[in-house]
């Protein structure tokens, strides 16, 4: 059969119909990954003359995430597999023809392999990076990270490092102890009452169909929809309310609505007292920094000291819990949101968490942020009265990223206004998938036998799995050579001569410029020759820096 030949007329009939010659269609259930949202899917296969050919493929009405809807571009995966330009072998340059001619000959997967080996060999492990879009994101660090690993590479550029994980996710995840980039949080749309977006018109009305679609049902369902928006875009089309917010104060406009709920008491007291740090007393240092009053185990806490509403006494709680209703040497307890004042624990005045929180947000008036986001004081308050008081309502957790410096804050507020209503893993709230729920179940296992982690980083829950990367790429003795990522080596040399650095190397691009030019040093070794400036940006746009093949050439052990 031809490829070029159309199928679309093949996939008219059912899955019980025969096709012509008496063949019947298959139906597989799979996943796309066309985008980040992996919409579930069926793909429709027939058979003729003796070969077996994907047909159709459509939404999978099975399952809710989707709910049996596909995008065109899902659609159309077909012709990943069909389309007749594909590369359907190896490609390798013609010796001496130059990158952008698009000069390549046809290679044997064994000519292909010994190519790669040969050219890997004259570079060391440490100098090599590995590029990539979702070359970091979970649902490829399964097998990125062993590929690391084995090849002894501990460079790693990926979008989702820069410009997903760092600028939105890592904000949330801070809040809600998950991480597991995209797929951690499940936007229960359709159950909420009131929905408030902010930087996130890409992710419902352009790219993600699964979203779409549950929002669509919200709407239906008669949910008020609030978007932040400095323009009228897609989604702000579809709500009852649009905010055209100054570009980029989106944070101003949370810090207000979160100043409001704390001092109207629209928060749920019951869920926040049990299922978050809020009630754990702190005390201030003579810097002023914040300290939880807590008792330490290997430099970690074992166990954190709340005030029992019931008995009026300083109790205990396990550092390992999901719940503050338990005391760390039995018996159940009501702890406190707000401590009385004078109240003290071994010599230090303490206060709450949620008085300490209650404090620091004084300021952020909803006058305040009218000045920095061009939104009426009025509107800000009405809407934080409005948020608190329609339960179940949700903060969309967002998408977008790395557009302005302040995002991780307010991804940050997000979650935690999120949390102070109450709506983590609640109907029309945030729910954490079943993945880590799973993940989180074999952690508390492990707690309670001794073990902390058991099985690679992306077996771990939550933050255990972002510990578990940087205990890899950022520690030289995790690799043979040595070596951590050129960005970890970027931080500690500048660390070392008293200059900025930056606080969480793994994910930026510090270091790259200068391991690209040959300028990157890593304990009084440097690179030969160094590139100029014109030429490292060179390589860093058109060629992709695969090889690292003026980075740091530290000697072979």
């Amino acid at each position: 059969m031809s490829l070029l030949r159309p199928i679309w007329g093949l996939a008219t009939a059912s899955s019980s119909d025969g096709a012509a010659g008496g063949s019947a269609s298959t139906w597989v259930p799979s996943i796309c990954n066309f985008c980040s949202s992996f919409c579930d899917i069926k793909v429709q296969t027939r058979e003729s003359d003796g070969v077996r050919r994907i047909v159709k493929i459509d939404g999978n009405p099975e399952i809710p995430l989707n709910r049996g809807r596909i995008c065109a571009r899902g659609q159309a995966g077909l012709r990943q597999t069909y389309d007749p330009d594909r590369l359907k072998q190896p490609l390798i340059r013609v010796a001496g023809s130059k990158r952008g001619e698009w000069n390549f000959r046809a290679a044997t997967w064994d000519e292909a392999y010994s190519y790669i080996v040969s050219r890997l060999q004259k570079v060391n492990p440490w100098e090599v990076s590995l590029i990539g879009g979702w070359t970091a994101c979970v649902s490829y660090m399964h097998f990125s990270l062993p590929f690391c690993q084995t090849m002894q590479i501990p460079n790693i550029v990926a979008s989702p490092l820069q410009h997903c994980v760092t600028a939105g996710h890592l904000g949330t995840d801070l809040v809600t102890g998950n991480f597991n980039v995209h797929d951690e949080v499940l936007a229960d749309f359709e159950n909420a009452r009131y929905i408030l977006f902010s930087l996130n018109n890409a992710s419902v009305a352009a790219i993600s169909t699964a979203r779409a679609v549950r929002f669509g049902q919200a709407k239906k369902n008669g949910a008020k929809v609030v978007c932040l928006d400095p323009r009228m875009g897609e989604l702000a089309s579809k709500a009852d309310e649009w905010i055209p917010v100054k570009p980029g104060t989106d944070h101003a406009f949370f810090l207000a609505m979160l100043h409001t709920l704390l001092r109207e008491k629209l928060y749920d007291a019951d869920f926040v007292s049990k299922h978050t740090n809020a009630p754990f007393l702190a005390y201030k240092d003579e810097n002023g920094a914040v300290h939880l009053a807590a008792d330490m185990n290997g430099g970690k806490p074992s166990s954190y000291y709340v005030l029992d509403s019931i008995s009026g006494a300083v109790r205990a709680v396990p550092g390992y819990i999901n719940t503050n209703e338990k005391a760390a040497g039995g018996g159940r307890i009501q702890p406190a949101l707000n401590a009385p004042a004078g109240l003290t624990w071994k010599g230090h005045a303490v206060k709450t968490v949620f008085d300490l929180f209650i404090e620091e947000s004084e300021t952020f008036t909803p006058e305040w942020a009218a000045a920095i986001t061009d939104v009426p004081a009025e509107t800000i308050r009405r809407i934080a009265i409005e948020f608190g008081q329609a339960r179940p309502a949700m903060v969309d957790p967002g998408w977008m990223g790395a557009r302005y410096h302040h995002l991780i804050g307010q991804r940050r507020l997000q979650a935690i206004i999120q949390t102070l209503v109450g709506g983590i893993d609640k109907p029309g709230g945030w729910l954490m998938n079943g993945e880590y729920h799973h993940r989180s179940e074999k952690a508390w296992h492990n707690m309670q036998h001794g073990g902390e982690h058991q099985g690679p980083p992306v077996e771990r829950p939550g933050m255990g799995f972002a510990y578990g990367l940087l205990d890899i790429f950022a520690n030289p003795k995790a690799w043979e050579h040595g070596k951590p990522g050129f960005s970890f080596a970027w931080a500690i040399e500048q660390q070392k001569a008293g200059k900025p650095s930056a606080f969480l190397p793994a994910m930026a691009d510090t270091g790259l410029y200068e391991a690209v030019r040959g300028e990157l040093t890593f304990n009084g070794q440097l690179t030969g020759k160094a590139m100029s400036a014109a030429e490292a940006e060179a390589t860093i746009r058109t060629k992709g820096v695969l090889l690292l093949k003026s980075a740091p050439r530290w000697s072979r052990r």
